[in-house]
């Protein structure tokens, strides 16, 4: 018994190993893809309309959870139990739901979009020509959100080489490339404008999605087929179970998300779309910080569900925390020039102005420390079917980010901003991780001991060299 557990532990080990070497790899190439987006926009746009730009992805990109309902969260966990205990036919059963449901709400959701931004987007945020703005963020909802759920989906199959590919803000890697072509390629007939900018957007994520819908019908139907039915009693997915379980993911991913990005919207309503450029460029370096935490919630989300369903919760909570260490040193180590130098290095990536912005990145990095350091707690909850727990913090944090930010914005302008979205933020990680152990009964935050070693050992090194260089001298 002992042995089966231990090559059962060896066998996730070295599946996640040999996932995490993809998920590094295409998340580098999507980091380093959608910078180079920002990096064209910010010399190709006058800042007022980076500003704006910035100011409709983050719409785009809630809008985009809120299209999802949280299937993305609730497919992964669904099928990834179901494949878990060899239920085929109960895995097939739960994607036909899925898909149903995806093509009501992605549709309802793009549609909320573009009636929001038509008829509030002016008075709210101060943004113009919404007639050809409004109709573009929401095909672009339409193109995005399909194309996330498809990502998730992959990655229920442990499909992380194309799943990678697909994961992003505007579609991953794939279309960001797409984008950039068509931005960088206009640059050379005319200077392109804000809607022309949009329209490259949504083009490109509507040219991808048929792709991501291919990839997850053909992996799905080759995965599944390898699997042998296990003997039990097939397990059905009713509808009324779903939407039971995605509603409160929905309103959680979607609260999460308001925490973590609502910064932008309070700045757009508040300050000049000039000053928001600033904040939203520093906001983008930041995802330097938070790429190792992104790498590890996107190699383990299926893994939470599979072990905790097979109760292996020490395995679980092992995989966490090293994942999460590993994390916060990668995160460390881009954090500390960061900090050192953040006027020089967001004058090299965006240009000279947006050095101005130095003081707000210096405060945010704090933020994103904290959010690494404390890992996959969230995605635990979600994943373990704790996520109202995770819906209470979300609501509490979600409600204090707006008190606090639009008063300290009102006083302090984006450095005020950005200090009370690194506070709330910081006790949202430390709130999740404290449930995660009471409620899920494991730890995800780093291990500090691995740290001391790691200390230790490079003082011992650093020791020993001294010596070397004492005795050459003598």
């Amino acid at each position: 018994m002992e042995a089966a557990e231990g090559s059962g532990v060896q066998r996730t080990g070295k599946r996640l190993f040999r996932e995490s070497l993809w998920v590094v790899g295409g998340r580098l190439l999507g980091i380093g893809t959608a910078i180079a987006i920002n990096v064209v926009l910010a010399r190709v746009l006058p800042p007022s309309d980076v500003g704006v730009f910035f100011l409709l992805a983050s719409i785009l990109t809630f809008a985009g959870y809120v299209a999802m309902f949280g299937l993305n969260a609730a497919m992964v966990r669904f099928v990834s139990e179901r494949i878990g205990v060899e239920d085929v036919r109960g895995a097939e059963a739960a994607l036909r739901q899925g898909a149903k449901l995806a093509v009501a709400s992605i549709v309802i959701g793009s549609l909320l979009c573009f009636v929001f931004l038509y008829f509030a987007g002016e008075q709210v945020f101060g943004v113009d020509n919404l007639s050809v703005l409004a109709p573009l963020v929401a095909l672009s909802v339409l193109g995005s959100a399909t194309i996330q759920l498809c990502a998730s989906l992959l990655r229920s199959f442990h499909d992380s080489r194309l799943s990678i590919l697909l994961t992003g803000q505007f579609g991953g890697p794939l279309c960001n490339l797409l984008f950039i072509g068509l931005t960088v390629g206009s640059c050379l007939l005319f200077a392109p404008t804000l809607e022309q900018v949009m329209i490259f957007c949504a083009g490109s994520l509507c040219l991808l999605t048929p792709f991501a819908i291919f990839c997850v019908h053909r992996i799905a139907r080759t995965r599944l087929s390898q699997i042998e039915q296990s003997d039990q009693p097939s397990h059905v997915l009713p509808m009324a179970t779903l939407l039971l379980v995605c509603l409160p993911l929905m309103l959680t991913q979607g609260l999460s998300y308001i925490t973590g990005q609502a910064d932008i919207w309070i700045g757009g309503a508040i300050v000049d779309h000039e000053e928001l450029a600033l904040y939203a460029a520093s906001r983008r370096l930041m995802l330097l910080i938070g790429m190792p935490m992104q790498l590890v919630n996107l190699t383990v989300i299926a893994s939470i569900a599979e072990l905790r369903a097979q109760g292996r919760l020490q395995d679980l909570q092992r995989i966490l925390r090293s994942a999460a260490t590993l994390a916060a040193v990668a995160a460390l180590l881009v954090c500390v020039p960061i900090m050192i130098f953040p006027g020089e290095i967001a004058a090299f990536i965006f240009g000279p102005y947006y050095a101005g912005g130095a003081t707000v990145l210096r405060i945010l990095c704090i933020g994103q420390v904290v959010f690494v350091s404390v890992g996959a707690a969230e995605l635990t909850l979600m994943m373990s079917g704790q996520h109202m727990k995770a819906l209470s913090i979300n609501t509490f944090t979600s409600i204090a980010l707006f008190a606090s930010g639009v008063f300290m914005t009102h006083h302090w302008g984006i450095v005020g901003l950005a200090i009370a979205w690194t506070a709330i933020v910081s006790l949202q990680c430390i709130g999740f991780c404290l449930m995660a152990r009471w409620s899920v009964g494991v730890w995800t935050v780093m291990e500090v001991r691995v740290l001391r070693a790691g200390r230790e050992m490079l003082a011992t090194v650093t020791s020993k060299l001294g010596k070397a260089r004492n005795n050459n001298a003598i």
